[in-house]
This record gives C-alpha cells, sequence and structure tokens, in this order.
C-alpha cells in the first residue's frame, strides 16, 4: 500500500493510502472531536461533530469517513470549523430534552462534555415542539430514555455489527426521527440479558442498566458478526416488498411487516423504520382517494400551505387523518416530485399541478 503525504495543522506527515483524516490527526496527537463515530464500528459521519475543513473543497468535510489524498492540506481548528462545530453542538442540545444540569449521570454524557470543553452557554434555537418521552423502564434489563436521545445511530450500529441481533433501528423521519424496537414497542427483549452493547455505545445517557446506571457491561469488544449486516440487494428487496403489499393491501400492517421481515431474513425494527420513513407507504388504512401534499420548502414557497388549507376546509380533516366515510386520506409528505407544477398535489399516483382553491374544489367533487 502507497504512502499519502498530507499536512494536517501545518505538521506535514505520510501515511498509508485509505487513511481517514480522523485517524490521520490521532497518529500526530490532533484531537478532532467526536460524537457518532467509534473505532469498533463503521463510521457514519451522522452528527458532523467531526468536519474539518480542507483547501480547496467548498464545504466542510467529515473526518471520521474521509480518506486522505495527496498534498491534502487540513485544518481542524480554523474560525470556520470551530464557527460549525458550535453550531452542530447547539443543535443537538436543542433537540436533546434530558435534564443534564440536574441529571447525576451527565458526567457520562459525550454531548454535555463536549458542550463543556467548547465553553458553551445556552443553545440559541428554540424547539417549538421539544421531543418528550416516557422513561421506558419495563425492562428488567435496559433503561431507555429516548428524550436524551441525539440519534447518532451508535445503539443500531452496536447492535447490527458487533452482535449481529438488529434489535432496535432507525424509524420515521425529521423532526418525528426515534430509536424504534420491533413495531415501535417499547425496549423489553430477552436477548438484551447480560450484553448491554448498546448501553456501552450510546455517547448519552439514553441507554442505561435497569439500575439507573451507565455502566461497562464487560463485554469483550470484538465483531461477533452472529448475522451479518443486511446487503444492499435485502434492502432493496425489502423497499420492493413493501411496494407491493401497499399496493395490493392499500397499507402495511404489523402482521405484514412481520411476514415481510421473515421473507427478507431482517428484522422487524428495520423493516418498520423503512416503512415509517417513505411518504409513500402507510402503516395505516388509507381512503379510497389518498391525497398527499408537499411540505417542502420550496413547495411552501409556491403556495403549498395554500393546498393544504383548501383540503382541510373542503374534506374536514387534517394531515395524517382520514375521512369518515372512508373515501379520503389527507397526508404531507416531504416530496412529489412535481416542483414545476407548483403548487401541485397527487391524488393516489396522479399528479394535479398549478392549483387554486377553485380548483382543488373541482377536483374534490369530481371524486364524489
Amino acid at each position: 500500500m502507497g504512502k499519502i503525504n498530507v499536512t494536517i495543522d501545518e505538521i506535514k506527515i505520510s501515511v498509508d493510502a485509505g487513511t481517514t483524516i480522523l485517524d490521520t490527526a490521532k497518529s500526530v496527537g490532533v484531537e478532532i472531536p467526536t460524537l457518532c463515530h467509534h473505532e469498533q464500528l463503521k463510521p457514519s459521519g451522522n452528527c458532523r461533530i467531526c468536519t474539518v475543513e480542507v483547501d480547496g473543497s467548498r464545504t466542510l468535510v467529515g473526518s471520521c469517513h474521509t480518506p486522505v489524498a495527496e498534498g491534502m492540506v487540513i485544518h481542524t481548528r480554523s474560525a470556520k470549523v470551530l464557527e460549525s462545530r458550535q453550531a452542530t453542538l447547539e443543535l443537538l442540545l436543542a433537540g436533546h430534552t434530558g435534564p443534564c444540569v440536574l441529571d447525576m449521570e451527565a458526567r457520562e454524557c459525550a454531548l454535555h462534555n463536549l458542550a463543556a470543553e467548547a465553553e458553551m452557554g445556552a443553545p440559541r434555537f428554540q424547539v417549538q415542539n421539544p421531543r418528550y418521552y416516557a422513561v421506558e423502564d419495563v425492562s428488567p434489563y435496559i433503561q431507555r430514555n429516548l428524550s436524551r436521545c441525539v440519534l447518532c445511530l451508535k445503539c443500531v450500529r452496536a447492535c447490527e455489527e458487533i452482535v449481529g441481533q438488529n434489535v432496535v433501528s432507525a424509524a420515521y423521519r425529521g423532526f418525528g426521527s426515534k430509536i424504534v424496537v420491533d413495531a415501535d414497542i417499547p425496549l423489553n427483549k430477552e436477548i438484551c440479558r447480560d450484553c448491554g452493547v448498546c448501553i456501552e455505545y450510546c455517547p448519552t445517557t439514553a441507554l442505561v442498566w435497569a439500575d439507573g446506571k451507565k455502566k461497562k457491561s464487560g463485554r469483550e469488544e470484538r465483531k461477533i458478526q452472529a448475522n451479518p449486516p443486511a446487503g444492499k440487494e435485502k434492502r432493496k428487496k425489502l423497499l420492493e416488498m413493501l411496494q407491493e403489499k401497499q399496493r395490493t393491501a392499500g397499507f402495511i400492517s404489523e402482521t405484514a411487516m412481520r411476514e415481510i421481515a421473515g421473507a427478507a431474513e431482517l428484522s422487524v425494527s428495520e423493516v418498520y423504520g423503512v416503512a415509517t420513513f417513505y411518504g409513500f407507504l402507510s402503516t395505516r388504512p388509507q381512503g379510497r382517494y389518498t391525497i398527499r401534499i408537499c411540505k417542502s420548502l420550496p413547495c411552501y414557497l409556491k403556495g403549498g400551505l395554500m393546498i393544504a388549507e383548501s383540503v382541510e376546509k373542503e374534506l374536514g380533516v387534517k394531515a395524517g387523518e382520514t375521512t369518515a366515510d372512508g373515501k379520503f386520506s389527507f397526508e404531507l409528505v416531504n416530496c412529489i416530485g412535481a416542483c414545476d407544477q407548483a403548487p401541485a398535489m397527487l391524488i393516489n399516483d396522479r399528479v394535479y399541478g398549478n392549483l387554486s382553491p377553485e380548483k382543488i374544489f373541482e377536483l374534490l367533487q369530481n371524486c364524489l
């Protein structure tokens, strides 16, 4: 393997090709903070805490997953890097609703410690509807407090990559994203007994032992790979199976998810995560006509709010609801692929664009 010559914080070094920026920095004693990264797990770049500045790059890059290149000049503490890192920490803290100030275990929270090291005050960003979840203490082994979860996905990756069990997965999308067990039920699995890998890898106190402490499991850190991580073909097969069930049944029930999980050799939580992520898949029974309106900023600027309000007025239901007669379901999704026709909406699989309140009324009347 050839050597690569790079400069990091004015230190010149030669490293093996394929070495990441983060590992290069470690080799010369340059510390780059991380949150979602762990050397025992595959790099993901979820949290963006480890971003650095590279000469010639128009954006900051994640050091945990970016390999060095010949002649690369890297800055780990430039003004641009520090400003970005602070903004990222503030955003994470704004959504991290655990009461760290009153929590005796706060010293175990990596996010809390990173904020302290950065000498940060209260976040500038205010969340209108903070994510609050009841503490799950039904398991005799693990206690979960998802209000403290920062969605770094370390628990998901550790469960899959270290013990090969896939007990948990990420589900939903946007600010509603969360870590789920099966079809979003409390964590109470016998398989978790004496494991604790997810607790060990969790950077906050979202996961602790049932006695309320965050401690080492005693498990040796090694790759067990009881079940290899699912490959691209399995993921592709899963989406195709979910789409087919949606077409034939109109929605994807929990029973259907369990059947699909068995056929695709995946966990129920993985199937549920995919089914709740895509706006065109539904886990609830739908009306005969499903109306979908994009809620993203581009469509909002072109009148998306007007469309949503007109549909609510005509049908008497809000987003996520179905009319009493079961004829119409109304959903807000992230994109319908009709920006050039905005304001637009989908009725089942057909796009209707350049809408006005009058045209919306006419379209809905034609469905009656």
